[in-house]
């Protein structure tokens, strides 16, 4: 599929999956340096990083555990620099070393508030993994975004996960929108 329809846009392909891969691996090969004789507990960051978590985390090869939380702060193709929190992580996070595993950092609003909320519950470390950053995007100073999969220009993205409007998150490779109805 070069291009897809989702409701009221079209998007064409615009990273392929076997590149996406890569970057995963990538990310994995870094974590597992990082965190050899360690076990990290990932905190997944619902809906759109699941399907990153489950490639990243098979590729991992340190012994690691998950956990899930949701927040969001997008309406359609937009952030809403709101971040609501659907529901907090239960496992015990205290003195562990945590990874933030999120689909994309834009703002990075998304990022500061799970990294505040997380620092609640005394980790030994928190750090974020993102399989896309937008840096241009950036409003929070200071973000540090460790294991990043690939920096993106601006573009409103879907497939591996990422959605709009709850669509395209099936799609295999990353596609950028081309044009609205």
């Amino acid at each position: 599929m070069k291009q897809v329809t989702l409701g009221d846009k079209t998007f064409e392909v615009a990273i392929p999956e076997s590149d996406i891969l890569k970057s995963v691996k990538k990310c994995a090969e870094h974590i597992s340096a990082d965190y050899a004789g360690k076990n990290p507990i990932c905190v997944v960051v619902l809906n759109g990083a699941f399907i990153f978590a489950s490639d990243l985390l098979r590729m991992i090869s340190v012994p690691c555990e998950v956990a899930f939380t949701k927040i969001s702060s997008y309406e359609g193709t937009t952030s809403t620099q709101t971040i609501r929190e659907h529901f907090p992580i239960s496992e015990d996070i205290s003195g562990r070393h945590v990874i933030i595993v999120e689909d994309i950092v834009e703002s990075g609003y998304s990022m500061q508030f799970l990294t505040e909320r997380l620092k609640e519950h005394n980790p030994a470390s928190i750090e974020i993994c993102a399989l896309f950053h937008k840096p241009e995007q950036c409003k929070v100073p200071g973000l540090n975004i460790k294991y990043v999969g690939m920096k993106l220009p601006e573009a409103f993205i879907v497939g591996y996960g990422l959605d709009y409007d709850q669509k395209g998150r099936f799609l295999r490779d990353i596609y950028s929108l081309v044009s609205e109805r």
